[in-house]
């Protein structure tokens, strides 16, 4: 008759195991260590690396002169590879496409960034042909943008103050009007000088960040938070507008509620409304919206090279203004003289560089941010790779070189790069073809547009932002994704609008990372069971594991840092129903009354208890491990076993342990050792298994084995009968070797 299994193999059987392989622990089962050495086997000391390191640094030879040559100038790398009968064709038409584009957005923006629009023809020529050579984006065609103008128009707005001081007009006296003109003048060229200095400061803000390789910081900024700044700026270029497009006379706001200030004004003065310039906008916007439409309803029909119709809608306006005299028949104001020719090279105002940082450092981030995401979008669409460091760089030269030519700050639009794309761009010697436009406009065709009104190039701007208005589809489907990066989004968007663009961003960003710490601060954890006859282990939600007697199997589905330690203790104690602090007093408590029990018993000389010791309910949930059951935080009963011998952390998840999540684990660990409690970890990260190596973490839990799996650390725990303090421990080779 064949002898009984024994209580081991039972167990193993439960667990779908032959009940032949009884489990040995080998030595591949777990992690073990050697202070001697360290993860590849190699003893050099860190004074030996930092050399080694430093030799391969300073070491320069042709190869790295060459790559490194390649690098800060990119242009060298693809044009002698360029494919002329390939590439040329799409370069040329998107060359001239964009460039037609150029010239009645660089106008239109300039007014956002409170310069005249000659400056916006500047900044549309100059900065593309520095990033053309320092640049690592085949497709973005650097120039102007209507989120970064009316952020240049918001900081020199706040810079330079609202002339003041000037006499009354006057009809009838032409020396109070010379003096107006004049003080108007010096007014405009310190706005200029000021968005120079802008310019220029977040040239070098971007160039030292490109320097010192930061293009990280881009990471802070999620998509929500950029596409909720993105709508709340559009809010702030339509108020920017408003009083082109009604021909009105009012100030530009900035700072917390300049958006709110600016509609007050404009329904305030609503019925001076200039009717000319009114039926001019409107007319403007409605053609312009047209043509945008069947340009993307016919996309494919016009192969890619859209209907230029801000351009049309520039010259028709021009030609009307011209010929019926709006702004002398009707008070139409007009943009006025364009001066002809290329600016001279004039440095900045150095001594205002810290009066305008902190407006920079936000203007570099933001535009460097929109610029990145554009480049990485048709980068990952044709396959090549951006760097972050160089684009960065490239950014900076650009800015930092167009500031001499009082140039506004630069990036790039969605529009303007989808068109380019639409138009067949292969390299960024569409930027030349197109500056070759822009050039002859400089020169030679600038002073035409003299008469064109300014509610023409508002009209230009104002449906332009259609495609940043539609950034309001994406709240339904993240709202259904994700309902904290919803709040970001809509928190960003309304601090933005309501507290001006600086301040917004700020509070954007902030929100944004308290989310991040709040979900650090609750993190998820589970119980895990097994799926039978197999070793993977599932949440215990899933009707199809079951859990295993005696053993809980505790997950972390986040890195454990000082953030969460307490949420990870509690969270461990309450699912796996042993609280070792709470098992410890009642049983100090149960033993002080059994004591007392004792000796009262002693005093009676018969035996009996003392009634006020009486047995009490409670005491029939505590087990051998101090209790059967516990509460929840709905108050709910949680019943267990009473025999649970072992917890098991799958560190799987877990990334990174700082300082006080190290002493956690150790206070975990000596915690379960008070009661009886193995406590094991599994799947732990090697830089983790580093870090608990430098710390002297195995000397402080007496040696704790670290197991590969969670199976090995169940089929560990199964195997083992003997008592938590006489299991031995082993130091070998710090070494994984994976036998699953």
């Amino acid at each position: 008759m064949a002898a009984a299994p024994s209580e081991t193999t039972a167990r193993l059987r439960a667990l779908g195991l032959s009940s032949t392989t009884v489990y040995v622990p080998p030595d591949h089962a777990y992690i073990k260590y050697d202070q001697t050495q360290n993860d590849s086997g190699q003893t050099d000391s860190l004074q030996e690396k930092v050399v080694q390191s430093l030799k391969k640094s300073c070491t320069c030879s042709k190869a790295k002169a060459k790559k490194f040559l390649f690098t800060i100038l990119p242009i060298l790398a693809w044009l002698p590879k360029y494919r002329i009968r390939e590439n040329i064709v799409g370069d040329v038409v998107s060359g001239i496409t964009v460039g037609i584009m150029r010239i009645p957005q660089g106008m239109a923006y300039a007014l956002l960034a409170s310069v005249p629009p000659i400056f916006g023809l500047y900044s549309s020529f100059f900065p593309g042909l520095i990033y053309a050579i320092l640049g690592t984006s085949k497709n973005l065609p650097f120039g102007t943008m209507a989120v970064v103008s009316v952020m240049v128009g918001s900081s020199v707005e706040r810079l330079v103050p609202e002339r003041t001081g000037l006499p009354a007009m006057s009809d009838n006296t032409t020396a109070f009007n010379a003096t107006d003109d004049y003080l108007q003048q010096l007014w405009i060229e310190d706005k200029v000088a000021i968005s120079a200095t802008l310019t220029l400061m977040a040239g070098i803000f971007q160039l030292g960040m490109g320097i010192c390789r930061l293009g990280f910081v881009t990471i802070y900024l999620s998509d929500p938070l950029v596409s909720g700044f993105t709508v709340g700026a559009a809010f702030h270029v339509v108020g920017s507008q408003v009083k082109y497009l009604l021909g009105l006379e009012i100030p530009r706001y900035s700072g917390p509620l300049s958006l709110v200030y600016t509609f007050i004004d404009v329904f305030r003065l609503i019925t001076q409304t200039n009717v000319a310039a009114l039926i001019t906008s409107l007319i403007c916007i409605i053609i312009l919206l047209i043509g945008k439409e069947v340009n993307l309803r016919y996309k494919d029909k016009l192969r890619g090279i859209p209907i230029p119709t801000e351009l049309i809608v520039l010259i028709i306006a021009t030609l009307v203004s011209y010929y019926a005299d709006l702004n002398g028949n009707y008070g139409v104001n007009i943009v006025g003289d364009i001066p002809t020719g290329l600016p001279v090279p004039k440095a900045p105002d150095v001594s205002r560089l810290l009066y305008v940082l902190p407006d920079a450092i936000v203007l570099s981030i933001v535009s460097f941010a929109v610029s990145l995401t554009l480049a990485k979008l048709f980068a990952k669409k044709y396959g090549y790779s951006i760097d972050d460091n160089q684009e960065l760089i490239a950014y900076g030269a650009s800015n930092l070189f167009s500031s001499f030519f009082s140039c506004f700050v630069g990036s790039t639009s969605i529009s303007r790069t989808s068109v380019a794309d639409a138009a067949g761009m292969k390299s960024q010697l569409m930027t030349f073809v197109s500056a070759v436009l822009l050039l002859m406009v400089l020169l030679f065709i600038g002073p035409l547009f003299r008469p064109l009104q300014q509610c023409v190039l508002a009209s230009i701007v104002v449906v332009n932002l259609k495609s940043m208005f539609r950034l309001f589809t994406e709240l339904k489907p993240l709202w259904k994704l994700s309902k904290v990066d919803c709040m970001v989004w809509v928190v960003t968007w309304l601090a933005v609008t309501l507290l001006g663009l600086d301040i917004g961003l700020g509070v954007g960003v902030g929100f944004s990372l308290l989310t991040v710490v709040l979900r650090t601060q609750r993190p998820n954890t589970t119980l895990l069971g097994q799926v039978p006859n197999c070793d993977i282990y599932r949440d215990l939600g899933n009707n199809q594991v079951k859990e295993i007697d005696g053993i809980k199997i505790f997950r972390l589905n986040m890195s454990l840092c000082f953030t969460n330690c307490d949420s990870f203790k509690t969270a461990l104690y309450k699912k796996t129903g042993l609280d070792p602090v709470r098992v410890l007093a009642r049983r100090k408590k149960e033993e002080k009354n059994r004591k007392k029990s004792e000796k009262n018993s002693a005093e009676m000389g018969n035996g009996v208890a003392n009634p006020g010791m009486a047995h009490t309910e409670e005491d029939d949930t505590m087990g051998q491990n101090g209790g059967i059951a516990s509460m929840n935080h709905n108050g709910v009963e949680v019943k267990r076993t009473a025999d649970v011998t072992t917890i098991i952390l799958d560190c799987g998840p877990i990334n990174f342990v700082d300082s006080v999540g190290m002493n956690t684990l150790i206070q975990v660990y000596k915690d379960y050792k008070s009661i009886d409690v193995n406590f094991l970890l599994a799947h732990v990260n090697p830089d983790i298994r580093v870090q608990m190596q430098s710390c002297d973490y195995f000397e402080k839990v007496g040696g704790q084995k670290l197991f590969v799996s969670v199976h090995d650390a169940v089929l560990f725990a199964v195997n083992k009968d003997l008592p938590v303090t006489e299991r031995p421990t082993q130091n070998v080779n710090y070494e994984m070797e994976t036998h699953l």
